[in-house]
């Protein structure tokens, strides 16, 4: 072979592998770059593989709230207008309760001949339920000394007229700052707390169905909105206690362990004794409140609830009585399809309990002199978000209406006031989507704080702006509010000037989270103490909806609902089949981790599992899987799983006795 040949051949091998190269440069950086682009959630490096924290902090990018794929799902549902168009026939007005003698003539006929009055009291002998006193007629005005009562008015002897209202009535702490030997005591250096929560919600829900609010909010000084807030548990009861208790949600689900049958409610002990932190409020010489919607709720879901009142004002026994009466459209579930109480959609009468008890500690500090009256308290409104994501778009004008009300000059100068979800929505069809699966992971989360506390402090202000792009959890708001209570508007990150930070060196060991109000590292979700099953920091890849592992792991899920969880109930509840696949994706990361969201029949169920394959001769084998934590359901059960009292099992459990009602 000539030497010109070879010097021929030796280009040409040189250009083939220059080629070669160019092309992989090519893939590597605009191919896997679109990838991650397209699936915006990233896990990096495992930490057991490094120590340099930078290379395996959990990075989300922001998500797109009108993403094409999910932008369809949103229907545009009319705000409900059928509610009663007419005040209701009774009212309050300077603290006596009246009979509207117009709406008794225009709208009655003037057929009303008697109204009777009761007062709605607690009752928890068996659970957190309510009692009615005795009917009592009345004459208009009649002067009102309770909290909560129910009004029923007659035509004859038949009942035309049911209204449960709700009047501030001042407490035991109101008696202490009005009889303070000196005003220099009272709570002028203390910061109030207001938390304000939306069932379900989640940042890219408020960015989608709130804009105005957002809006408004962005444009206040000390505003700052979470853009990485995330879950710590799957529901609002594993959710509220790590911010509100700092304890694992299993710790205080105490299980009662007296009655095992099938057919009987099993329940935990009450909460009682759980070192909730409106109690450290409490003790600080605060005012305390709490309000939920629903019967089932947070404390109440197959729970008992408080035997005590656990604050000052506590709204149980209100909502319980409103539920039961005549002006509420019946319903066996939770949420409504007519969401009325009377004229009023049903967050109105939340909002408007909130103004109420707002005004009336205004009042009090104006009549008395004082500065301040300390206060800490939590409001949740569920139904208008929780089973309907549509109905958020309907309450964005009254959100921002009601934050216009309260957010005067004095409010903005004293109260850190929280807006927030509990978690992301669990069952609107966006969550049989993996796009709905990161939203539900990442919570609305977002503080306004006080003047007193920002003022000559823009140190503080550049840590909270710098957190905001970090991971935070529940654990870490807990301990914020800890930080709140301890130092007050003095917030400080000194050792030896805050008291917050010393008394974190006594209770290191129990510690999960970090003061919002110091600067957090780059954490990932072991470090933040996320279960790793509900972790978002991780990079997907989608998979072929027919591949042959994807369909025998979801099969192998279906099994485990069968003959694990519902072993012992198989019975009552019927044997569920694999009816669709609905996404899959494989984690980056972890070329044998699978998430993949499944149908079931003949229930229509829809599930979220994460599968990891064993190494294994057969990966197709049964034993060849594993299920990484918790298989999750995304859709409601109702009442299909009525004859389960297992709290536990009720996501998995349909009916016989149900399904043979529908057939």
């Amino acid at each position: 072979m000539t030497l010109l040949k070879l010097q021929y051949l030796y280009v040409k091998k040189s250009k083939l592998i220059y080629a070669v190269v160019i092309t992989f440069l090519f893939y590597f950086v605009f191919v896997l770059n679109d990838l991650k682009t397209k699936h915006s959630y990233t896990r990096v490096t495992n930490p057991l593989e490094t120590q340099k924290t930078q290379e395996y902090e959990c990075k989300i990018n922001k998500l797109n709230e009108w993403d094409p794929r999910i932008k369809n799902l949103f229907a545009k549902i009319p705000r409900y207008d059928k509610c009663i168009k007419h005040e209701p026939l009774t009212y309050i007005a300077d603290r006596k309760l009246f009979i509207n003698q117009t709406v008794n003539t225009n709208y009655y006929g003037g057929s009303i001949t008697k109204c009777e009055y009761a007062t709605v009291v607690r009752d928890t002998v068996e659970r957190d339920r309510y009692a009615i006193g005795t009917f009592r007629e009345f004459e208009s005005p009649l002067v009102v000394i309770d909290d909560f009562f129910k009004v029923r008015c007659l035509k004859g002897e038949k009942v035309e007229y049911e209204y449960v209202h709700s009047l501030i009535q001042p407490k035991a702490i109101h008696n202490f700052y009005k009889n303070l030997p000196e005003k220099t005591l009272d709570g002028s250096s203390k910061v109030n707390v207001m938390i304000f929560i939306l069932d379900g919600v989640s940042l890219s829900s408020m960015k989608r169905a709130l804009p105005k609010t957002l809006e408004y909010l962005k444009s206040l000084e000390n505003f700052f909105l979470f853009e990485k807030h995330h879950i710590v548990g799957e529901n609002t009861f594993q959710n509220l206690v790590p911010m509100l208790a700092n304890l694992n949600p299993d710790a205080v689900f105490k299980k009662n362990l007296t009655e095992k049958k099938k057919s009987k409610l099993e329940i935990p002990t009450p909460f009682d004794d759980v070192p909730f932190i409106w109690k450290n409020f409490s003790s600080k010489m605060y005012l305390t409140y709490f309000s939920e919607e629903w019967r089932e709720c947070a404390f109440n879901n197959l729970k008992f609830g408080f035997r005590n009142s656990p604050t000052d004002y506590y709204l149980r026994s209100f909502w319980l009585a409103l539920y039961a009466s005549l002006s509420y459209p019946p319903t066996s579930l939770n949420s409504n399809s007519k969401p009325c109480y009377y004229n009023k959609l049903l967050h109105e009468i939340s909002i408007d309990w909130l103004k109420s008890i707002e005004k009336f500690n205004l009042d009090f500090e104006k009549e008395n002199n004082i500065s301040n009256l300390p206060r800490f308290g939590l409001v949740k409104i569920n139904e208008m978000s929780h089973d309907y994501l549509e109905r958020l778009f309907w309450i964005d004008n009254d959100i921002l209406n009601l934050f216009k009300y309260l957010f005067t000059e004095k409010f903005l100068e004293n109260t850190l006031f929280i807006f927030m979800g509990d978690h992301g929505h669990r069952q609107h069809q966006i969550r049989k989507s993996f796009i709905g699966k990161i939203e539900e992971k990442l919570p609305m989360y977002s503080m306004l704080f006080p003047k007193k506390m920002m003022r000559g402090n823009p140190k503080l202000k550049e840590t909270l702006s710098e957190n905001t792009k970090k991971l935070t959890t529940w654990w870490d708001v807990y301990e914020t509010l800890s930080h709140v209570l301890l130092d007050q508007k003095d917030i400080s990150t000194d050792l030896a000037t805050s008291a917050y930070l010393q008394d974190l060196e006594n209770r290191k060991p129990g510690q999960k989270g970090q003061s919002l109000f110091t600067s957090l590292s780059n954490r990932n979700c072991k470090q933040a103490h996320i279960p790793e099953y509900l972790c978002a920091c991780q990079l997907s890849i989608d998979v072929d909806l027919s591949n042959s592992i994807v369909l025998k792991a979801a099969k192998f899920m279906v099994d485990h609902i069968n003959n694990v969880l519902l072993k012992d109930y198989q019975d009552i509840c019927m044997k569920l089949k694999l009816s669709k696949i609905l996404d899959a994706q494989i984690y980056g990361s972890n070329k044998n981790k699978y998430s993949i969201i499944f149908q079931t029949s003949p229930n229509d169920a829809v599930f979220d599992g994460t599968i990891i394959l064993k190494p294994s001769n057969d990966l197709l084998s049964s034993d060849g899987f594993t299920i990484f934590g918790e298989i999750i359901r995304v859709s409601t059960y109702g009442l299909s799983s009525i004859c389960i009292q297992k709290y536990h099992l009720k996501n998995y459990c349909y009916c016989y006795d149900y399904h043979k009602k529908l057939v």
